[in-house]
């Protein structure tokens, strides 16, 4: 059966008849004999019918990725440009695999009939991200092909053929995991969980801190310490104040090298707080089974004891180290709180943990080899030994060999699993150097460092840790937030991850220091102070956009809010938001303001509610566009445009109500008068916030004005709330004497029971009476108005 045409049979010979072709065109000119000669003798086509390689061998070769080159390709092109030679194809047959020739399409010379090549055509594939691209017959166009003009008859003399074949398996793409949207209702839940988790941090951190202080600890530890390193750790007091810094520097790390030496890590120790997205991943999450569990204060004496446990609990028993030797050492934790932000890693997908391989039972005995009868005697080995010794031994045939079964081989014994942690440490200790009344940092175990807070942070993709609150707690139970000592961006990054970060967090996080404050600050506390706010003060400007949005010290123009303007005179700086080939350098500068440059702005009315009022003649500073809605007229022809004027505080000035004249009160087009701050009460008035008192004025026939005192919105529409009354400050004494003496006879009159009502109105539980059918009820503490 013939092959098909556009196989690689018929693409050998078209490729021939080219050539021939070309050297016919070359000898244009020379006379007639050079065109009737034949272009290709017959006994030619049948050697090349013979040289190509078979179909079979064909289409074992692995399909081979198509080449977007011209390497190996037969490509025929417009105009006189030549062909490539069949010689040139041939010498690489790897490269001529029929993917690359099916990119182009055949049909009839008009001018000899013989089969040529149309110019290629692009084909388009596609593939999934995981798999390589597959040949498909749907991508080829089979209309290009010319199946009823075939040359000599329509088919070539070869026997090849080509079959194409869909994949059976279906194209995989890759799948795109997308960040899941927190409503606001979840974000306020994260808030509380936030603050409940610090609460449970600081309780869990006060209790280790006060186990470092337990005497059983100490005094197992301090046996670790030998004369000189306690010599050290308390230098003379008549040193100078170097020397002693140095004699403590230099025993803290010969402490840190015993400890390091003696203690060995064997369990996991805290790490990160996240979030699950689903709460499948929470059930069917376990704790690894290497962690810390220690949860007794037993446990925690017996760690001291073995000198082994996670490393914080290393440090936590290192502090206890320290605090035997009479130094004051704090206890320092980097809480590892459930963030309150929708962003971070989420927890990874839980399961349960996979079981143990079985221990092998190595109190089983294995039988000895007897030794008594080896030739060898004593010297011989436990293990049989090997035919090979016995042959080079003298007489070696005259020894009678026992038979030794081959002892059990137990089978080896499984690896201990690597502690894979933060390379940054969770807890540490803070030791006072007395000398310049300053707390240095020390980690023996994981940085290993002394006095150097900036290696503490991990970086902000680290799943493990995050550097968000710094707790030190002293050994009276003192506890102090030293953040700002250790993160090295606190205002541009760390910040954002506090509770300050919130609305009313910053007086949230006060009150719950101050359960762990003294009450009154000591000198070393305010020297404390001072270095923490010059560590604060030297933060250097944000280098990137993002970290400027709701910077407390710097701010730029884009992030600035509907009612904020910059009124600065001059920038604070320069920060690159881009590339822009026509600035200098090529990049794109942004101004950087102060943040006390940023003032609030508001509408005239915004600030009457206040108690404020626009000044006569003052321009505003920022107009709001209105947002125009289906059904609105053009306002193109409009000179100004339409829009909500802002004014600063500067252009303000206090809101004088007009005053109090004869007893008659200022009243507005409703009747009422607006009292949204007291400084609006006018002159001559008393605000008298009393619900009875519009009554009580109204029995005394004195002039009265209910005071509208601010609005109430439910959606978009807001609801005037009037309470109490402004009266002429004269008459203020007679207005709170007409409501008192009412309370009274209101009083009196619902202590009278009234037969039959009372069983009605007041409801009663059968657990209250030891007696059913009573028909008396006391009210206690009833406050002596009815319900409404």
């Amino acid at each position: 059966m013939s092959g098909p045409p556009g196989t690689f049979a018929d693409t050998g010979a078209a490729s021939v008849n080219m050539a021939g072709r070309q050297r016919a065109a070359r000898g244009k000119g020379k006379g007639k004999a050079a065109e009737s000669r034949p272009a290709i003798p017959d006994v030619y086509q049948e050697m090349l019918a013979e040289a190509l390689p078979m179909q079979s061998d064909i289409l074992k070769r692995p399909p081979k990725r198509r080449r977007t080159g011209s390497r190996g390709a037969l490509v025929t092109t417009t105009g006189s440009s030549p062909v490539e030679p069949l010689s040139l194809i041939l010498e690489d047959d790897e490269d001529i695999y029929f993917e690359d020739i099916l990119d182009g399409a055949t049909n009839t010379d008009p001018e000899n009939g013989e089969l040529a090549i149309s110019p290629k055509q692009q084909q388009t594939a596609y593939r999934g991200s995981d798999e390589e691209s597959e040949v498909d017959e749907s991508d080829f166009d089979f209309g290009a092909f010319d199946f009823e003009n075939l040359p000599d008859g329509g088919g070539p003399s070869g026997d090849l053929e080509l079959t194409l074949t869909k994949p059976e398996t279906p194209r995989s793409q890759k799948a795109t995991t997308r960040r899941r949207v927190v409503s606001k209702a979840e974000r306020g839940t994260r808030l509380e969980i936030h603050r409940m988790h610090i609460l449970c941090l600081l309780s869990y951190l006060d209790r280790r801190n006060n186990w470092c202080n337990d005497s059983e600890v100490q005094k197992s530890l301090k046996l670790l310490l030998d004369k000189k390193t306690l010599n050290d750790l308390k230098p003379n007091p008549d040193l100078s104040q170097f020397g002693r810094t140095e004699f403590l520097k230099r025993g803290l790390e010969q402490t840190a090298k015993i400890w390091r030496a003696k203690f060995k890590i064997t369990a996991r120790g805290m790490k990160r707080a996240l979030w699950a997205d689903d709460e499948k991943d929470l059930q069917n999450y376990h704790l690894p089974e290497d962690s810390d569990l220690t949860y007794d204060k037993s446990d925690f004496r017996a760690s001291a004891k073995r000198l082994k446990g996670s490393r914080d609990l290393g440090a936590q028993l290192y502090c206890a180290l320290l605090r035997s030797a009479g130094l004051d050492v704090r206890l320092v934790c980097s809480l590892q709180p459930l963030t309150f932000n929708a962003g971070g890693p989420p927890m990874p997908r839980g399961s349960a943990p996979a079981p143990k391989p079985p221990t092998p039972d190595i109190s089983e005995e294995v039988e000895p080899v007897n030794i008594a009868e080896s030739p060898f005697g004593s010297n011989a080995p436990e293990m049989p030994f090997a035919p090979r010794r016995r042959l080079g031994h003298p007489n070696a045939a005259d020894y009678h060999m026992p038979e030794i079964r081959a002892p059990v081989r137990l089978p080896p014994r499984p690896k201990l699993e690597v502690i894979q942690e933060s390379p940054f440490p969770i807890f540490w200790v803070e030791v006072l150097d007395e000398a310049h009344q300053k707390w240095l940092p020390v980690d023996p175990l994981v940085t290993e460092t002394i006095a150097k807070p900036r290696s503490f942070e991990p970086p902000m993709a680290d799943r493990e840790n995050n550097m968000s609150y710094v707790i030190a707690f002293e050994d009276v139970g003192i506890a102090r937030d030293v953040t700002i000592r250790y993160a090295k961006a606190y205002n541009a990054k760390t910040r954002k991850n506090r509770i300050e970060f919130t609305p009313s967090g910053v007086k949230w996080w006060r009150k719950t220091m101050r359960t762990y404050s003294r009450g009154w600050k000591t000198d070393l506390d305010q020297i404390e102070d001072n270095e923490l706010d010059a560590i604060e003060g030297r933060e250097p400007m944000p280098k990137n956009i993002a970290d400027f949005k709701d910077h407390p010290i710097y701010a730029l123009e884009r992030h600035l809010r509907r009612n904020e303007i910059i009124v600065a005179e001059h920038e604070s700086g320069k920060v690159a938001a881009g590339r822009d080939p026509r600035s200098p350098g090529g990049k794109k500068l942004e101004s950087v303001y102060r943040r006390r440059d940023v003032k609030v702005v508001r509408s005239a009315d915004a600030w009457y509610r206040l108690g404020r009022d626009v000044k006569m003649g003052e321009q505003p500073v920022k107009t709001l566009p209105v947002k125009r809605r289906p059904g609105d007229g053009d306002i193109d022809d409009v000179d100004e445009r339409p829009g909500t004027n802002l004014y600063t505080e500067d252009q303000t000035e206090l809101y004088e109500s007009p005053p109090v004249v004869n007893g008659r009160i200022p009243k507005n087009s409703f009747g009422n008068i607006d009292i949204y701050v007291p400084s609006m009460v006018p002159k001559g008035g008393v605000y008298l916030p009393y619900d009875e008192a519009s009554r009580a004025a109204r029995l005394l026939g004195i002039d009265y004005a209910d005071a509208l005192i601010g609005f109430e919105f439910r959606g978009r529409h807001g609801t005037a709330v009037l309470k109490g009354v402004v009266v002429a400050s004269g008459y203020r004494e007679a207005v709170e004497a007409v409501i008192e003496v009412g309370l009274r006879i209101k009083k009196r009159v619902d202590g009278y029971v009234i037969e039959g009502e009372e069983e009605a109105e007041t409801p009663t539980r059968q657990d209250d009476f030891d007696d059913d059918d009573s028909d008396e009820y006391v009210d206690e503490g009833g406050g002596g108005f009815f319900p409404e």
